[in-house]
């Protein structure tokens, strides 16, 4: 499995593997090497090249802090198949001030209208896409300028359906 681990403003590409009872790691390009993690909950011992690492990993799916004692170490982890289905479902689309559908679908409910305030992360509008109903969110803090879509409308990926017209600060 491979990771993006971002650090200090730096991304790091890591490779993890499993073979015949031993975890492999590679950072980058380098050569992998063996590697044996125990975990006992958040309590983490970790040996390579003849030494003992100890650690405490908290954190949530892409957030993680952990707490050794040469100091701690905060960290945002992605998967690569989390990084490529972002893209899938068009994560890069267009202007931030806008918000697009990232698959297709058919608008259930739109819960913001034209004037409303909203803050970054608010749902704005329910699309119904694969058998599930997502809640497409605000972008930006910021005013509703214009809602592009109507229920009951059919979306393709890509499709502008609102624009935000952010807080000036």
């Amino acid at each position: 499995m491979i990771y993006f681990i971002r650090h200090g403003g730096k991304e790091y590409r890591v490779r993890v593997e499993s073979r015949n009872h031993r975890t492999y790691v590679a950072f980058g390009e380098e050569r992998e090497e063996a590697t044996d993690i125990v975990f006992y909950g958040n309590d983490c011992t970790f040996l390579q090249a003849n030494q003992v690492f100890y650690a405490n990993v908290v954190g949530d799916k892409e957030k993680f802090t952990v707490w050794r004692p040469e100091g701690n170490l905060n960290f945002q982890l992605e998967s690569e198949y989390r990084r490529i289905v972002g893209m899938l479902r068009g994560q890069e689309l267009g202007s931030e001030n806008n918000v697009y559908a990232k698959m297709p679908g058919k608008i259930v409910k739109i819960m913001a209208k034209v004037g409303d305030h909203v803050e970054h992360g608010t749902p704005m509008i329910v699309m119904e896409a694969m058998k599930m109903e997502n809640e497409i969110r605000a972008t930006v803090s910021g005013a509703v300028a214009n809602v592009c879509v109507t229920e009951g409308q059919a979306v393709e990926t890509g499709t502008l359906l609102a624009e935000l017209t952010p807080v000036e600060e």
